[in-house]
């Protein structure tokens, strides 16, 4: 008799364990798959709202934000022989002073990389780029994108 109560409890206890195993399991999949979701939500914020700090506006001379670190302040343009000529000073709000550094302007379609020799930890430096074939109607708002630099830094 006690054979057959120990075998009724280890069964009952299996099941038991298949039972949580299952409901662990279902578990697992629906955290990952909620995380996966999380992901790509939080992936596609973070892309719109980057994309909204690279439009310009060069009709503004207040302070205006960048991406990777990179302020705009002082912006203008106007006409230059057949085209426009952007001016302003970019600000490098990094710890890290930035040499040779490349940036992408596009306007109406047309996009034109410029550099800036040196930019110094906490410093901003006057660009001049002129786009030509260009009105002033087309050429208030830009994005101005980051491409690439040396970076130095200094330790004790």
């Amino acid at each position: 008799m006690t054979d057959n109560i120990n075998t009724k409890q280890a069964s009952g206890l299996s099941k038991f364990n298949l039972l949580l195993i299952i409901i662990i399991g279902i578990l697992v999949v629906f955290i990952y798959s909620e995380q996966q979701r999380f992901k790509k939500f939080m992936f596609k914020s973070l892309n719109s709202i980057n994309d909204i700090q690279k439009t310009v506006d060069f009709s503004l001379t207040t302070i205006q934000q960048l991406s990777d670190g990179f302020m705009l302040v002082e912006a203008s343009q106007k006409k230059y022989l057949t085209g426009i000529q952007f001016t302003g000073r970019i600000i490098n709000t990094q710890s890290v002073n930035h040499s040779d550094v490349t940036f992408n302007l596009s306007v109406n379609g047309t996009n034109k990389e410029f550099t800036i020799k040196k930019i110094s930890s906490g410093n901003s430096t006057w660009f001049n780029l002129y786009v030509p074939e260009l009105s002033v109607k087309n050429a208030r708002y830009a994005e101005i994108r980051y491409i690439r630099s040396s970076i130095s830094f200094y330790t004790k």
